[in-house]
């Protein structure tokens, strides 16, 4: 089942001498949309839904015109001049949209607005909606009420302050699990799910939950490093099984106060991924040391201990690969996106936020493994991270519609998953000079969950 749309141009002409809350079309609009003006017509734009009466003038079929009382009652910024309407109609709704909103960290008292993290996407979303039609705006938990949204609207390379109605589609964005996890947060998803809101990657995982659910699977449980709570007994086992041990936040990000373990010689060296220790090794020749060493990081916060993997090496650096994938128009996934991260030299982890390059992850295939080697390696990265997005979003309470799935090599080929972001990095192929396929697939899943309610309709009807 699809959804097609028709481009709206909003236009100024005459728009002063229209009264009310009104809009003007063309005849031929009003017949292709088979609008009947001897009942109530109705505009909806995100949750705004209005009765407006109907002109009809000499307009190009694409033409609407709102009367200014009609665009300030629906919060409209006047910079907005294209909307995507569904050709199905019902109910002499014209739904126009999308409308999205993006939920992030905004601190209202800075007098320069900026949203480094995300900026690079909030341009290519702009450059792209103005082609398409719709627009988005920015927000944080602060700035919602019961009846609208103070955000900001993203305009010729600034941000402005604006009222919005509530949007279509809301895409989490908050990088604190803090604020991810607060009564004000709560607040906002029950007060969406009231409004029927789709909100999407509403939270972050935890490592230990992400791998009890991948670890029902079979298929997939053979590419799971075994992982366990950190506890005295099931690290003294694990130490006593594997060589290569590491030490894991439960709700850690960006390879974060990770400490890779390994045993040489009846010696235990621990190495830190971050802070002031970043690199630098400990050695204990104890185990009642090194776990008396291990208590002062876990009383802090909860650790898992996981299996080490002697990973593949790329020019003896670190390697491992990120692959993003993203829902479809049609609620299924694909891969937009898979790179080789290569972690600095003498790193422990190759997350890009402790300074890891990036490269094509077939470019470093081709060198580790032979051509037709490196190929079929690359669709085995694929298909295990679709089996896993596939897995996790059908286990898993409300909307996912983008994982970024961190796989790393033995070097025996075998594939091993390291990780599952519920909030990937948005700095990944920054360089790229046009629209990323990242971007481009969110703002179809931003489309299809907009417009979700038409399709509802359709299905009834048929």
């Amino acid at each position: 089942m699809t959804l097609k749309f028709l481009q709206l141009f909003k236009k100024n002409d005459f728009q002063e001498k229209l009264e009310g809350l009104t809009i003007a079309i063309s005849h031929s609009l009003l017949k292709f949309l088979n609008i009947n003006l001897n009942d109530p017509v109705y505009v909806c734009v995100a949750k705004m839904r209005l009765q407006v009466a109907v002109e009809i003038h000499a307009l190009e079929k694409q033409d609407i015109v709102f009367s200014p009382n009609l665009e300030e009652a629906l919060l409209l910024p006047k910079e907005i001049e294209t909307f995507l309407i569904p050709y199905f109609n019902k109910n002499q709704t014209l739904h126009l949209g999308p409308v999205i909103g993006i939920l992030t960290e905004v601190n209202d008292h800075k007098e320069d607005i900026s949203f480094p993290s995300i900026q690079h996407l909030c341009k290519e979303l702009a450059e792209e909606l103005a082609q398409i039609g719709g627009f988005f705006y920015l927000f944080g938990l602060q700035n919602f009420q019961e009846d609208k949204i103070h955000g900001y609207f993203f305009n010729n390379h600034t941000w402005t302050k604006h009222h919005f109605p509530y949007p279509n589609v809301i895409y989490n964005r908050l990088h604190s699990r803090k604020a991810d996890a607060s009564t004000t947060f709560i607040k906002l998803k029950k007060l969406l799910k009231e409004k029927e809101i789709p909100i999407f990657n509403s939270r972050f995982f935890s490592k230990d939950e992400t791998y009890q659910l991948l670890a029902k699977n079979t298929t997939i449980k053979k590419h799971l490093p075994l992982t366990e709570p950190l506890t005295y007994q099931n690290f003294n086992s694990m130490l006593k099984i594997f060589p290569l041990l590491y030490v894991k936040p439960v709700h850690g990000s960006q390879g974060r106060n990770i400490i890779h373990m390994e045993t040489v010689d009846n010696h235990y060296i621990a190495t830190l991924s971050s802070g002031k220790k970043k690199g630098k090794s400990q050695q204990f020749t104890e185990e009642q040391k090194l776990w008396k060493w291990l208590e002062g990081y876990a009383k802090r916060r909860r650790y898992i201990c996981q299996q080490g993997i002697d990973f593949q090496k790329w020019n003896g650096r670190s390697l491992d690969f990120r692959i993003l994938c993203h829902k479809n128009f049609e609620n299924n996934w694909t891969i937009t996106s898979t790179v080789a991260r290569i972690a600095q030299q003498k790193a422990i982890v190759a997350n890009l936020a402790q300074g890891a390059e990036m490269k094509p992850a077939k470019v470093v295939l081709n060198d580790l493994l032979n051509t037709e080697n490196a190929s079929q390696k690359l669709e085995e990265l694929k298909a295990l991270a679709l089996e896993i997005a596939t897995i996790l979003s059908e286990n898993t309470n409300g909307y996912l519609g983008e994982l970024g799935i961190d796989i790393g090599m033995d070097k025996k080929g075998q594939l091993w998953v390291i990780e599952v972001n519920s909030k990937p990095s948005k700095k990944l192929e920054e360089h790229i000079e046009k629209t990323r396929p990242s971007t481009k697939a969110l703002l179809e899943y931003f489309i299809a969950l907009s417009f979700s309610p038409c399709l509802k309709e359709i299905s009834k009807d048929e």
